[in-house]
C-alpha cells in the first residue's frame, strides 16, 4: 500500500482512431493486448468533501477482485497527468477507510462523520485494452484504449480515451511518442481525468472559458524554472479553451486562446537570451501561424458584439446598415470556422505535442546559443529587473510626445505597453506585491485605452472586407456611419489616454 507516482498521457480518440492506433508499427511485434471489463465506483459525501481536497476515492472491480485506490495532488500538464496513487485490495465494493494509512490522507478520513456519509457519486464502466511496449532500452510504456461511460444517476457520458502511461524512463518519451502515432490517427490532448469528468457530471456543471491564471515563481528558482514554469502555465491556460472553442459555445474561449497564445509568445520575447534561436524559432513559426488563424476571428467577434450594437441602435432604420450587419454577421462565422478548424487540425496538436516534450526535456539547458550575460542557472531575480526595466525604457521611450503620435506609433507604443503587461503578469511574483500593485493597475488601464483604440483602427480594415467595392449611396452612407462613429470613439479615447499615461509615468518601479 505504499503510495506511487502515475505518470500517464491522456489522449482523446474517436473508436477509428483508436482502431488504427492499435494497428499501428509500433505496437506490433509485442505480447498480444490484455482485455479487461473495468467497474468502478467512485465516493465522496453529499458535500463533496474529498473532491475539495484534492481526493478522489474509488473501488474497482477487476476480474473477481476488488481494489480500492486513493488518488490526489500531483499536476496535469498537456495532458500530462501525474498523481500519488494509494492501491489496495478490499473485500467488496465499498471502501474500507482504515487500510488508507498514508500520513498526508490520515487527517481527512480520520472523521467518522465523513467515514459514514460516503456514498458512490458516479460510476465509470468500460473495457480497456492494454499492452507494455518498449519505445528504447529503459524506456517503457503501457498503451491502453478505453471505451465505455461514466454514469452519475439518470446521465451518462462516453468514454474513448488513449492512454500511454510511463513505467519507466523521462516523461518527454511518452510525448515524442504522441506524435509518432498521430501520424496515423486523430488525437487530442485529454486534461480532464475521469474523475474529473465524473464529478462535472454528478454536478451538471457547464464549461466556462477559463482566464489566465498567474505562475507562481518563487525566489530561488533559476531562469530555466521560471521560464518553464511560465511556459506551462500558459500552455495549460491555452489548452483549457480549446473544447469550448471548438463546440463554439461562447466568443471568449477563443478570446482566451489568443491571449494564452499571445503571452507564450511574449514569454519566449522575454527570455530569448537564454533560448537558442535555433530550437526556438520552429516553435515561433508555429505560434505565428497559429495565431494567424485566430486573429481574423477574434477581430470579427469584437467588431460584431461590441463596436457594431451601438451603431446600429443610434441609426436602428438605415436599411443598408442592416444589410452591412448581415454581411458582417457572414464574414464572422466564415472566420470562426476556419479559426476552428485550425485548432483541430493535426498540425495544431503536433504543435502542443511538440512543445510539450520540448519543455519537458528542457532542450534549451543543453543546446547553446548566442553568448549572454544571462544563462539557464542564472538567479530569475535578476534576470527579471533586467527584462522588466528594458520593457518599461521601450514604452518611456515609445509614449515621448504623447500628443503628437500617429496611428502607427500608437500602435508601436500598444505593442511595448503589451509587452511589459505580460512581463509584469509573469515576473511579478518575484516581488513585493504591494509595491507592484500600483504600476500593475495603471499600467493595465493604458493597455486596455491602447486595446480599444487599436479596436477602433481595425474597423477600416473590416469595413473594407464586409462593404468591398459595393457602390450606391446608400451603401456610401453606411461606410461613412460606421468610420465616423469609429473616428469618434477613437478620440475619445486619446483624451482618456493622457491621463493614463500620466498615471503611468507617476507610479514607481518596484523592481
Amino acid at each position: 500500500m505504499n503510495p506511487v507516482t502515475e505518470t500517464e498521457l491522456k489522449l482523446r480518440v474517436s473508436p477509428e482512431a483508436a482502431r488504427r492506433v492499435r494497428a499501428h508499427p509500433l505496437l506490433k511485434g509485442h505480447l498480444r493486448p490484455v482485455v479487461r471489463k473495468l467497474y468502478s465506483l467512485y465516493f465522496d459525501t453529499p458535500e463533496l468533501d474529498l473532491w475539495q481536497h484534492g481526493v478522489a476515492l474509488r473501488v474497482r472491480r477487476s476480474g473477481g477482485r476488488w481494489l480500492q485506490t486513493v488518488k490526489g495532488g500531483g499536476t496535469v500538464q498537456a495532458g500530462l497527468h501525474q498523481r500519488v496513487e494509494i492501491e489496495t485490495e478490499v473485500a467488496g465494493p465499498y471502501p474500507d477507510c482504515a487500510r488508507i494509512a498514508d500520513s498526508t490522507l490520515t487527517e481527512i478520513f480520520a472523521s467518522r462523520e465523513l467515514r459514514a456519509q460516503l456514498k458512490p457519486v458516479f460510476v465509470t464502466e468500460f473495457s480497456r485494452s492494454s499492452r507494455l511496449i518498449e519505445l528504447s532500452p529503459g524506456v517503457n510504456v503501457e498503451v491502453s484504449v478505453d471505451r465505455g461511460e461514466i454514469k452519475s444517476g439518470d446521465t451518462a457520458e462516453p468514454v474513448c480515451e488513449l492512454e500511454l502511461e510511463l513505467k519507466s524512463g523521462p516523461a518527454w518519451q511518452v510525448y515524442e511518442f504522441a506524435l509518432k502515432l498521430l501520424e496515423v490517427a486523430p488525437l487530442r490532448i485529454e486534461n480532464r481525468s475521469k474523475a474529473e469528468r465524473g464529478y462535472a457530471l454528478f454536478r451538471g456543471e457547464r464549461p466556462t472559458p477559463a482566464k489566465t491564471v498567474t505562475a507562481e515563481l518563487a525566489a530561488d528558482m533559476t531562469v530555466s524554472d521560471a521560464f518553464k514554469t511560465i511556459a506551462w502555465t500558459t500552455l495549460n491556460h491555452l489548452q483549457a479553451n480549446e473544447h469550448g472553442m471548438l463546440e463554439g459555445r461562447d466568443p471568449e474561449y477563443l478570446h482566451q486562446m489568443r491571449v494564452a497564445l499571445r503571452r507564450l509568445r511574449s514569454a519566449f520575447r522575454g527570455f530569448a537570451a537564454v533560448l537558442p534561436e535555433t530550437t526556438t524559432e520552429p516553435l515561433l513559426a508555429e505560434f505565428r501561424w497559429l495565431a494567424g488563424a485566430l486573429g481574423p476571428a477574434r477581430d470579427w467577434d469584437v467588431f460584431v458584439s461590441e463596436t457594431l450594437p451601438p451603431i446600429r441602435e443610434a441609426f436602428a432604420d438605415h436599411a443598408a446598415l442592416a444589410q452591412f450587419a448581415r454581411e458582417c454577421v457572414r464574414l464572422r462565422r466564415a472566420a470562426d470556422r476556419k479559426a476552428r478548424r485550425a485548432v483541430a487540425s493535426a498540425r495544431y496538436q503536433r504543435l502542443v505535442l511538440g512543445f510539450a516534450a520540448w519543455l519537458a526535456a528542457e532542450r534549451w539547458v543543453s543546446e547553446t546559443g548566442e553568448p549572454s550575460p544571462a544563462t539557464p542557472g542564472s538567479p530569475a531575480g535578476e534576470f527579471a529587473a533586467a527584462v522588466l526595466e528594458r520593457r518599461y525604457a521601450r514604452v518611456r521611450k515609445r509614449g515621448r510626445k504623447l500628443r503628437q503620435l500617429s496611428a502607427a506609433e500608437l500602435h508601436r507604443l500598444r505593442i511595448a505597453v503589451k509587452k511589459l503587461r505580460y512581463a509584469m503578469d509573469f515576473l511579478v511574483t518575484l516581488f513585493a506585491a504591494k509595491r507592484a500593485r500600483d504600476m500593475v493597475s495603471h499600467l493595465a488601464r493604458l493597455q486596455n485605452i491602447l486595446g480599444a483604440m487599436n479596436d477602433a483602427a481595425t474597423v477600416e480594415r473590416l469595413v473594407h472586407d464586409a462593404f468591398g467595392a459595393r457602390a450606391g449611396k446608400a451603401m456610401s452612407e453606411a461606410r461613412g456611419l460606421v468610420l465616423g462613429w469609429s473616428h469618434g470613439r477613437a478620440l475619445t479615447l486619446r483624451r482618456e489616454l493622457r491621463g493614463a499615461w500620466k498615471a503611468f509615468r507617476a507610479s514607481e518601479k518596484f523592481w
